[in-house]
């Protein structure tokens, strides 16, 4: 039996890391398309902005109005609430966690805004109790998961549904009305040019949780933990406090998200927790941004995209006469599709280590 060769053994390795990761080499320095259109899906942060670009310029020549400055500013207003919520809800996938309660915090930190607001206090600290109420459901969920070592699915579905049942019971399943002219101006003003207040509060979130993951020691932990707990525990990571303090920052965030879509509404509705299209569009955001639903990878800047993406479908639906009903269709199937990408990158990896 012929022997193998070392140039042959390097060879046939190189083409199968290189099949692993979309690239199949044709022998003389070309590759085929098809692998070339695989390994442009198999990497996010080249695929997502190519998307989100194409369906940009589609929508800009399909619909005079799509490019208007209005527009646009209409869709980022659309999407600054579960943008403010997503951009931590990042920190958590990526810590190996999941968050499913970040719309109930909306509902508990206007309903604390609104009722500290009726009973006379001032308007900054109805906004912080309001977002320290966000933060308090946090702790909770960090405690019960980082401590009590249970299960975050489990953990934060059985909150939402907990303070989902105590918001109707608080409000007796009716709308509560804000009418402080002060606290509306969070959501309707404009502080920059023609940008709306919770588009700037939406960029300064990213921004806050960008500067975390990327020049901070706890964001360093954060990866370390998702990565790898127990390697990370031996190495000297404190993994509880930062898990815990991982919640802590995501319920503030939400309770941030929670005053800005009660500023911008005027009142707090408890029925709107029961709804799940800001839950479905704040995973879809993170998961098709690029973070891995294993945890120890993903961006925050790739959530952003992911979110711009999303805004641009659902603003598309509307101008192209698309009944709104279709809209959770199509984010649940590109949530669907960046679902199985990601378990084709995961299983790509582990033959390149194999």
């Amino acid at each position: 039996m012929p022997t193998e060769t070392t140039e042959q053994t390097t060879g046939r390795a190189a083409r199968a890391a290189a099949a692993s990761v979309g690239t199949v080499n044709l022998g003389d320095g070309r590759e085929s398309t098809a692998a070339r259109v695989r390994g442009v899906l198999l990497r996010p942060h080249y695929a997502l902005p190519f998307v989100t670009l194409l369906l940009f310029l589609y929508l800009t020549f399909a619909n005079e109005y799509f490019f208007s400055e209005r527009n646009l500013l209409n869709i980022t207003s659309a999407m600054a609430v579960v943008g403010i919520a997503a951009a931590f809800a990042t920190i958590v996938v990526i810590s190996g966690g999941i968050d499913l309660s970040p719309v109930v915090i909306f509902i508990m930190a206007g309903i604390v805004a609104q009722a500290t607001l009726s009973a006379g206090v001032p308007v900054v600290p109805a906004v912080l109790l309001g977002v320290a109420a966000g933060g308090a459901i946090g702790l909770l969920n960090g405690l019960l998961i980082a401590v009590g070592n249970l299960n975050p699915f489990i953990v934060t579905l059985g909150t939402n549904f907990l303070f989902t049942g105590l918001a109707f019971v608080l409000t007796e399943g009716d709308a509560l009305v804000i009418d402080n002219e002060a606290f509306r101006e969070i959501g309707t003003s404009r502080l920059i040019g023609n940008v709306p207040t919770p588009t700037l509060i939406m960029l300064g979130t990213f921004l806050v949780a960008f500067c975390i993951l990327r020049f901070t020691r706890f964001g360093v932990h954060v990866f370390a933990i998702g990565g790898d707990a127990d390697a990370a525990r031996l190495s000297g990571v404190p993994v509880t406090r930062v898990k815990t303090l991982v919640y802590v920052a995501a319920g503030l965030a939400a309770g941030v998200a929670g005053v800005v879509v009660c500023a911008s509404s005027g009142s707090v509705a408890p029925f709107q927790a029961a709804g799940q299209n800001d839950l479905l569009t704040i995973l879809a955001a993170v998961i098709i941004g690029g973070t891995a639903l294993e945890g120890g990878r993903g961006t925050v800047v790739g959530t952003l995209v992911g979110l711009l993406l999303l805004g641009i479908i659902a603003n598309g639906l509307v101008l192209q006469d698309v009944s709104s009903f279709w809209q959770p269709v199509v984010v649940g199937g590109a949530l669907l599709i960046a679902i199985i990408l990601d378990e084709a990158r995961r299983r790509a990896a582990l033959k390149v280590v194999k």
